[in-house]
C-alpha cells in the first residue's frame, strides 16, 4: 500500500478539495496528514484508508515556511512507498496507482513539465522542468526517502530541486497525457511558497 504524505495547515478550502481527490483514487492508501495550522482541519474519513492526522508544534504563523519541518515530522510515520500530496494541487484519480507502478522502475519518480493554473485569473504556465519533478508530483521509496529527509534537514528552500539533482540513485520522470497533477494557485488562506505561486 502506498502512503500519501500531505503537509498542510490553515487552508481549509484547498484541503477539502484535496480530500475529495484522494477519496476518488483508484487504489486505497495510507494517508499521513501533517497539519500545523492554528486550528485543526477535519480528519478525513475514506473507506479502506488508514488515515493519520498529526499536529506538530508550534503551529504555523504568517510569514513562516514550515514545509520542511512538516515533511520531517511526517516521514517517520511513512513506510515503503511514499507520494507527496500537496493540498493546493489537483490530482487525477489514477495518480497514486500510477506512482505505485512507476516506483517498480526507480526509487524516485515524478511528472515533468509542471502545469500551474491561477484559479482566479485562469492564467496558465508550463514550468518546462524536464530534469526534475515538482514536490507535489514526486513519489519515492528506499534511499530516496532518506534523501528527502536530508534535503529537509538543511532548512533550504527548493527541496524538489535538491532531491532530484544531488543524489545518485535511479530516477524516472514521465510526462503523461492527460496530466496527473496540476498546480492550482490563489487558494484562500495560507499562501503558497513555490515559484508557481508567482503566476
Amino acid at each position: 500500500m502506498i502512503t500519501a504524505l500531505t503537509p498542510t495547515g490553515a487552508r481549509p478550502e484547498a484541503f477539502a478539495a484535496c480530500v475529495a481527490q484522494m477519496a476518488a483514487q483508484t487504489v486505497t492508501a495510507r494517508w499521513v496528514i501533517v497539519d500545523d495550522g492554528p486550528e485543526p482541519m477535519p480528519t478525513p474519513q475514506i473507506p479502506g484508508w488508514e488515515i493519520l492526522h498529526l499536529r506538530p508544534e508550534p503551529c504555523w504563523q504568517p510569514g513562516q515556511n514550515t514545509l520542511a519541518r512538516n515533511i520531517l515530522h511526517g516521514l517517520p510515520y511513512c513506510s515503503g512507498r511514499v507520494a507527496v500530496i500537496e493540498d493546493d494541487d489537483a490530482y487525477a484519480d489514477w495518480w497514486l496507482e500510477a506512482c505505485d507502478h512507476r516506483l517498480d522502475l526507480a526509487e524516485l519518480v515524478g511528472e515533468s513539465h509542471s502545469l500551474y493554473i491561477n484559479r482566479l485569473t485562469g492564467a496558465r504556465r508550463d514550468m518546462g522542468n524536464d530534469r526534475h519533478a515538482s514536490l507535489c508530483s514526486t513519489a519515492l521509496r528506499g534511499r530516496a526517502i532518506e534523501a528527502l529527509a536530508e534535503c529537509c534537514r538543511t532548512g533550504a528552500t527548493g527541496i524538489d530541486l535538491r532531491l532530484w539533482r544531488h543524489f545518485g540513485f535511479a530516477k524516472r520522470l514521465w510526462r503523461p497525457e492527460p496530466r496527473g497533477v496540476t498546480g492550482i494557485k490563489s487558494w484562500p488562506g495560507r499562501p503558497g511558497i513555490g515559484v508557481g505561486h508567482r503566476l
